[in-house]
Order: C-alpha cells, then sequence, then structure tokens
C-alpha cells in the first residue's frame, strides 16, 4: 500500500531538485558577484551556528535537517506572554489551548493535552514530565521569557542525539548568561480578560562569578466558557562560575507553582475547582575546553513535579465520593557529552546519559509504591567534510529501560551546495518514543468510601514496546543576497508504526458497574507525506517579512489519528527595528481543523492576529520598554475543543531596566 506514495515521493524530489537546479545554476554568476563583495565577517553574521541537529556547533547548511532559530530580536518584539505563542509561527508546529494556562505545542499532529512525541531541553535538562502519559507539561516550564537568548528547533525526528521523546521533533531553549542580566531589571503587564504579570529580576557580576535571579508572576482569566483562570508564580536562578581560563561550572535552579481552573460548571462528577501543581528543579554543568576544537561537560539534573486535586462528588445516597487525584514524580539525570575536531575534515559528538524516573501515585496506580523506571543511552554524532562542497552526517544511539526491549535509533545525511549560497540535504532518520509509567502499569478507578470499586477508568495489560517513525526528508536552503531574501523547504514521508491510543477491553470477572475498562495499546500506523518551508525577505534596513506554510497529506486505518494531523497552516509575520527604538511586529497565523487526541469533536480551523508595538527609550541609566500588543481570533472558532473559543485580549507593557 505504501510503495506508489514512495514513489510520487520520489518523484516529487527528482521534479524539486531539477527546478532549483535550473534556479540556483541560473543565478550562480548573480550570488558569486555579490559574495564577491561581501567580507567573511558578514558571512558569519548573518549565518548563526545551530546545535540541536547533531550536539556540534555546526553551518546551518552543513547540520542535517531543516532548523528554525527565533534569537532574542523576535521573541521580544513578538510581545508574547506564554512560551508556546513563540511557536505559532513555525511551520509545522501546531499550538493549541486546552486549558486556560495549559498549552499543548505538537510537530506535525499526533498530540492530545501533554506533548509527549517530541523533546524539549533549557539549556540541556529535558522537561519531560514521567507522569500520565509522558511528555511535555508547558504549563510547569519556569523558565522567564524574557531571560530566554534562542530557540532551536530542528523540524524532524532525531533520536539520534536525544533519544526517546525526540520522536517527531526537538526544541532547544537556551537562556541568556547571568552576565547578560547584570544590573535590576522590573516589567508589569496588565490587560483585559485579568492579565496580571509581573517580574523582577536583580543580578550581578565580576570577573568570576555571576549570578540572576528572577521572581515573576502570571496569570488571566482562561478561555471563554470555561472557570479556568489561572495564576502561576516562578522562582528562576543562574549563577555562572568562570573557574579557569577553560573550566566553568554553571548552576540553573527554579520553583513554579501554581492554580488553575479546571471543571465544568454543570458536571456532578467533574465540578469546579482548583488544582494546585509545583515544579522545582536544580541543574549544574560543569565544562571543560580542551582546546579550540575540543570540549566536554557533564552535567546532573534533578526535577520534581507535584499535582493536587481534589474535590467532591455528590451520591444518590446524600452522601459525597471523595476525589484525591494527587502525584508526584521525579526525574533524575546523570549525562557526560564530549565533542572534538578529529581530523581538519572529520568533527565528531559522543557520550552517555543515565536517568531515573520515579511517580507516586494512589488513584493512578492503586498503591502507595513508588512505581520506577530507569534508562540509559549512548551515542555518537559526526560532521564529515571530504569537499567544501560536500558534508556527510552520520549518527546513532542506543537506548534502554526496565520496560522496553534496547532500541537503536541511526541517522544520516548528505548535504551538497553547488554554490555559496545554496544547499541540498538528503537524509534518513529512525526515532522512538518509549511508553510512559502510566501507560506501561495504569490502574486509575474510583472507588467508595470503602474502598470497594466502583468504576475502572483505566487498567493497564502492560507489554507495550516503543513507538517508531522511520523518516525521509529532502531539505533545500538557499540565499539570495542582492535581494536579502532566504528560502527553506523540506519535503518529508514519516512512516509511523506502532503507535500508542487507546482501547476498551471487556474486564474478566468484573464485579464493578461497568465491564469494560480503557487501555492504552500498539494499536496504530500512519504514514505522513507532505512540505514545509520558510520565506524570509528584508526589504530594507530593520524590517522583515516572513512567510511559512505546511502542507501534508495523513493516512491512517485509525480514523482518531488520521484526524489528529492539520492538513495544511501557514503564517504570514512582519517585523520592523526603527533607529529611535520603536519596534513594530504583526503575525497573522492559520491551521486547518484539527482533532486532538482524546477529544470527541475537532476544533476548527483556526486564525489568529496579533499586533504589538514598541517603544525603548533611554533615561539617565535606566532603559524603559513601553508595550502594547492586540490579539484577536479572526472569526469564532471552537479551541481545542468543543463550546470553548480564545477570548479578544489586549495587553499593556512596562518594563524598566538598569
Amino acid at each position: 500500500m505504501h510503495r506508489p506514495d514512495f514513489a510520487n515521493f520520489q518523484r516529487a524530489i527528482l521534479r524539486f531538485a531539477l527546478a532549483v537546479w535550473l534556479i540556483t545554476g541560473a543565478g550562480v554568476t548573480q550570488a558569486q558577484n555579490a559574495a564577491a563583495l561581501l567580507s567573511e565577517q558578514d558571512y558569519f553574521r548573518e549565518i548563526p551556528q545551530v546545535f540541536a541537529a547533531s550536539r556540534l556547533p555546526q553551518d546551518p547548511q552543513d547540520s542535517s535537517g531543516a532548523n528554525t532559530l527565533l534569537d532574542r530580536n523576535y521573541i521580544r518584539a513578538s510581545g508574547a506572554r506564554n512560551l508556546s505563542e513563540l511557536f505559532m509561527a513555525v511551520p509545522g508546529l501546531q499550538v493549541g489551548l486546552s486549558a486556560g494556562g495549559r498549552p499543548v505545542v505538537a510537530y506535525h499532529g499526533f498530540s492530545g493535552q501533554i506533548s509527549q512525541r517530541m523533546q524539549v531541553f533549557v539549556d540541556g535538562r529535558s522537561l519531560y514530565a514521567p507522569y500520565l502519559f509522558g511528555g511535555i507539561d508547558w504549563s510547569a516550564v519556569t523558565v522567564p521569557i524574557d531571560e530566554i537568548e534562542r530557540i532551536e528547533i530542528h523540524r524532524g525526528s532525531n533520536s539520534a542525539a536525544y533519544g526517546a521523546n525526540a520522536f517527531l521533533g526537538v526544541i532547544q531553549i537556551y537562556t541568556r548568561a547571568a552576565v547578560q542580566a547584570s544590573g535590576m531589571s522590573a516589567q508589569m503587564i496588565q490587560g483585559n480578560n485579568g492579565i496580571a504579570d509581573r517580574s523582577v529580576r536583580w543580578g550581578s557580576s565580576d570577573d568570576n562569578i555571576q549570578w540572576r535571579v528572577v521572581a515573576s508572576q502570571r496569570g488571566d482569566q482562561g478561555l471563554l466558557n470555561r472557570s479556568d483562570a489561572y495564576k502561576t508564580s516562578t522562582l528562576d536562578f543562574r549563577a555562572d562560575l568562570q573557574m579557569s581560563s577553560t573550566e566553568s561550572l554553571m548552576l540553573l535552579a527554579g520553583t513554579n507553582t501554581g492554580r488553575f481552573g479546571v471543571g465544568s460548571p454543570n458536571s456532578f462528577a467533574d465540578p469546579v475547582r482548583d488544582e494546585k501543581k509545583a515544579t522545582t528543579f536544580a541543574h549544574l554543568k560543569f565544562k571543560k575546553l580542551v582546546d579550540d576544537g575540543q570540549e566536554w561537560s557533564l552535567s546532573a539534573s534533578w526535577t520534581r513535579d507535584h499535582g493536587l486535586d481534589t474535590y467532591q462528588i455528590p451520591m444518590l445516597s446524600g452522601d459525597a465520593l471523595d476525589m484525591h487525584n494527587n502525584r508526584q514524580a521525579n526525574r533524575y539525570s546523570l549525562e557526560y557529552q564530549h565533542y572534538n575536531t578529529l581530523t581538519h575534515s572529520l568533527r565528531a559528538s559522543w557520550g552517555a546519559e543515565y536517568h531515573r524516573d520515579q511517580v507516586q501515585s494512589f488513584e493512578l496506580f492503586s498503591t502507595e509504591n513508588v512505581q520506577k523506571n530507569a534508562a540509559w543511552r549512548i551515542y555518537y554524532n559526526q560532521e564529515w567534510k571530504p569537499l567544501n562542497e560536500w558534508t556527510l552526517n552520520a549518527g546513532g544511539l542506543i537506548e534502554k529501560d526496565l520496560y522496553s526491549p534496547q532500541q537503536l535509533a541511526p541517522r544520516f545525511s548528505i548535504n551538497w551546495k553547488p554554490t555559496g549560497n545554496h544547499v541540498f540535504k538528503v537524509g534518513y532518520s529512525s526515532a522512538f518514543r518509549t511508553p510512559s509509567l502510566f501507560e506501561q502499569k495504569s490502574d486509575w478507578r474510583v472507588r467508595d468510601e470503602n474502598g470497594q470499586t466502583l468504576y475502572v477508568k483505566y487498567l493497564s495489560r502492560g507489554g507495550l514496546v516503543p513507538e517508531r517513525v522511520k523518516a525521509v526528508d529532502l531539505v533545500y536552503q538557499g540565499q539570495w543576497r542582492p535581494l536579502n531574501m532566504t528560502f527553506d523547504l523540506r519535503l518529508f514521508r514519516e512512516e509511523l508504526t506502532r503507535l500508542i491510543t487507546g482501547e476498551f477491553y471487556v474486564l474478566p470477572n468484573s464485579e464493578t458497574f461497568n465491564a469494560v475498562a480503557y487501555d492504552l495499546r500498539n494499536n496504530a500506523n500512519a504514514l505522513q507525506q507532505g512540505a514545509e518551508y520558510q520565506l524570509s525577505w528584508k526589504p530594507f534596513a530593520g524590517s522583515t517579512i516572513a512567510f511559512n506554510q505546511y502542507r501534508a497529506r495523513t493516512t491512517s486505518p485509525k480514523q482518531s489519528i488520521q484526524d489528529s494531523a492539520p492538513r495544511h497552516g501557514s503564517s504570514l509575520i512582519w517585523m520592523h527595528r526603527a533607529d529611535n527604538g520603536l519596534t513594530g511586529f504583526a503575525a497573522y497565523t492559520k491551521t486547518s481543523p484539527i482533532t486532538w487526541l482524546g477529544e470527541a469533536t475537532p476544533a476548527d480551523e483556526q486564525k489568529n492576529l496579533l499586533v504589538s508595538l514598541q517603544k525603548t527609550t533611554k533615561l539617565d541609566q535606566a532603559t524603559v520598554r513601553t508595550s502594547i500588543t492586540w490579539r484577536r481570533p479572526m472569526g469564532q472558532f471552537v479551541e481545542y475543543r468543543e463550546m470553548q473559543s480564545l477570548p479578544r485580549s489586549v495587553w499593556l507593557g512596562v518594563q524598566i531596566e538598569r
């Protein structure tokens, strides 16, 4: 069944390669003449290095696959309050809001309320949450937006570098070094719909040690037609110690506590209430610079997630059923990483990691015992440049945990640069996602006051194996320097197997009111083919116009899987920075209908318009930034699930830095 589709994909690649060959061939002379007028410094300034692809600092033309970089200028200009909002205009990424303060970010779909098929890091620490379905809980992220230096998105599978859960994509978030945040800063954001954000930063630096600490609050009234107002409080700390000219130590720590409105006004089984959540972490990283081409690091981290959700369900007898949906999860991680320039044409990165997960929840597992899992992985990735026009990236990873068989994730790519401004990349990768503890061992049931089972929600039969994806892609990156224009295109074919989704099964010898239970099994496959591209144009100094688009066709025997991947999405962005300190930003995004996994009804076509205007003023020794941001859903559409929608919002911001 897949052979004809793959043949069409091959023909599409050949037609595309021929078309771009003609374009680039016709423009070679013009590009070479323009290149002669540019210094080497110009090239390095316009082409930043990327790290997310292979754990090596690489020129984007030499890296494997497709990458998107969001720098600090873009992050600030966007006026975003929530981290997830920054990804709305990235091709292939879908952003939803399941409830106030609970964003969902997915790459190519296949996601529910937890983004479990994508890996996210902050300064090298994984944000993977081991409870429930495993994945990224965006509401628990502690990093303040204003402390982010840049974000790299690797659009495509990358288990070869990062292991389990780098299934369809990787997001690397890098915060500013403490020396960049010295002094004091205070920020206030106020708007309609209860928008009220506050932030205070204090930092200091000397020759050997730099540190900064940020305290912040954020909250609003959430979505319309829901009682889901939320408020989070965050404390984030970073210290950088320069032990010698070649040795450094970085310490990061933080906590995020929040109250999130949940429940439905007219539901007895799910009443309106507040859920409490807290996340605390510590991350220590030692780095040793051996020489200009060699560096190794050793890092250790600990992350703790805690949730508390208690409420009562009235009974026909007049009594009330006490519900306690509580949890506590810990992840411990130790990692060694090394990269080295082996020869003038060969560079490599390698390393090993061990992490241990612990989850305790009587409600989810019907026991007070701590559920444990541990995994180790080793990886190797290399970049070989036998000629200036050719770059070969190859690598792989081996991983094993307590519940899954050993997994191998290879990756290969060949990059060809016919000119200095154009590059073609052809790559293959195989990636995996290991099941979470809940997926393997769930026993979630409702009991009466005597401990008698009334209803079984989830009852795992165990034995799950990792999901797999095989991806083939063709990437083209081009620059037309005389026109100040860049273009990035990815054609992809992703074959997903052993996907884990839910199904009902009959309980043997059931003594409860329901004779069936819900379980998660490796029961779905999918094939996704499509294209995504980014076009950026700088018509004049300080101004950038970007147009991004994603189109895909997804087929699956399971309708819920097929419906969870949107068919298309697009965005148009304009950003301008004037010499007088005025910055303008406008973004229009659109995504086709999607039914998020676990939902019974589809979310309508999403259309959003965001406009932000900012002004930077110098006042004695202080810098004052004022802003106004307006976000409007275009039309009345369902946000994530039926009966809820996004409000129109406007907020004012003032920040004073000294």
